[in-house]
């Protein structure tokens, strides 16, 4: 018997059984009409590579994983043709954070680099070619969010303050409603300073806020955050993974929470939502990315050994927490690295940084999957060797 969708999650329209079944026939008859083959592009001036492989990121002599039921009502080639131009980046270093960059979505090339914007806190995509960034404000503990729109070339035009300063450190931005609702985590300036998730609804410019969220260990709280935020289309629902925490600083469990944007203040304890919860070993829940609509999410899950890191992409039920299917399985170096995960605003493709080499010219491996297909587009960047990359850095990309 189907049940509806529980009262905390807001924006879920049509019966999400139905379009499952739908999308499955859809999905049989894209498959058999779509031949998978691997094509190999070269940028040899640039030094980056792409490549496509078959569906879950296989070579299309072996099988993958078991196939997700699509969502688009499109054909294969016209989604594949819908990947947006480009995708914007901050690269994460020892010293901190990079400056906007932009690149081709399809070669990883890099496009723009604007120097003067350095520093950049956090970044989320509000539409096509659209973008808010999060830029510390002078030597202060305040952050200062901006929008920022790109040319037909993929050029950043000028920074266009959104709301008031914010008081902390911002550590991940989301967006929704067209860049109408911006959601933020932000840190204490010092250790011991409570860190908050927040939102500011720029067509109003009121904001609301929920407390106790402990980042990076920074900010004390019972609820730890791991990965990057993400907002449904609506902008009704944020969610991310992390970690519950013990009174004593222990973790409990790790987590995939939501959060409906509408409830009222308090801790993010009392007002999320737990919608699936693991122990606290391997494999690591690093970082969820909720579909437009809100319905489900996708996971990425990392296990890591001395000869390399595994990166999964699953997909969830987010009213129940139902495993829906895998999307690809992505294999790296064994170096760890921050974790990040975009969602392009059509909600048909991926943007998943997994894999960093760090020689003395690092290799940032990117896949870009389309949802589709679940063909997987391996973006292989070489990044600057004064970046100062180590095993706690990444990349944070939108697009």
């Amino acid at each position: 018997m189907k049940t509806a969708p529980p009262s905390w999650l807001p924006g879920v329209g049509a019966d999400p059984e139905a379009l499952i079944k739908e999308a499955r026939r859809r999905q049989h008859r894209r498959y058999m009409a779509v031949g998978l083959a691997i094509v190999v592009v070269l940028a040899g001036a640039a030094g980056i590579t792409a490549s496509v492989t078959g569906p879950g990121g296989h070579a299309p002599s072996r099988p993958g994983p078991r196939l997700l039921p699509t969502t688009g009502g499109t054909s294969a080639v016209s989604a594949r043709s819908a990947m947006p131009r480009f995708f914007a980046d901050a690269v994460t270093t020892g010293e901190g954070n990079g400056s906007l960059e932009v690149r081709a979505s399809a070669s990883g090339r890099l496009v723009a680099q604007e120097e003067h914007v350095a520093g950049v806190y956090g970044l989320a995509a509000t539409g096509a070619d659209s973008f808010v960034i999060a830029l510390q404000v002078g030597d202060g503990c305040a952050a200062q969010l901006y929008r920022v729109q790109l040319s037909g070339q993929g050029r950043p035009g000028a920074l266009s303050p959104l709301g008031p300063e914010l008081r902390g450190q911002v550590w991940s931005l989301a967006a929704g409603a067209g860049g109408g609702i911006i959601g933020y985590a932000v840190s204490g300036c010092a250790k011991g300073d409570p860190g908050y998730l927040g939102i500011l609804d720029t067509r109003t410019g009121r904001s609301r806020q929920w407390s106790d969220v402990n980042l990076g260990g920074v900010s004390p709280g019972n609820v730890a955050i791991s990965g990057a935020l993400s907002m449904s289309a609506s902008g009704g629902l944020l969610a991310f993974t992390g970690w519950d925490v013990a009174g004593d600083g222990r973790f409990t469990s790790q987590v995939v929470r939501v959060l409906s944007t509408t409830a009222p203040a308090g801790t993010v304890a009392e007002r999320s939502h737990v919608v699936l919860s693991r122990g606290v070993s391997s494999p690591e829940l690093t970082v969820a990315s909720l579909s437009p609509s809100g319905a489900f999410f996708y996971l990425c899950t990392q296990t890591g050994s001395r000869t390399g890191r595994v990166t999964d992409v699953f997909r969830y039920r987010t009213s129940t927490g139902e495993f829906l299917g895998d999307l690809a399985s992505l294999r790296g170096t064994p170096t760890q690295m921050s974790s990040s995960m975009a969602l392009d605003t059509t909600g048909r493709f991926l943007l998943v940084p997994y894999s960093l080499h760090p020689a003395r010219l690092p290799l940032l491996k990117v896949a870009a999957i389309n949802i589709t297909t679940r063909a997987v587009t391996t973006l292989t960047i070489p990044l600057p060797a004064t970046a100062g990359m180590d095993q706690e850095t990444g990349m944070n990309a939108a697009w």
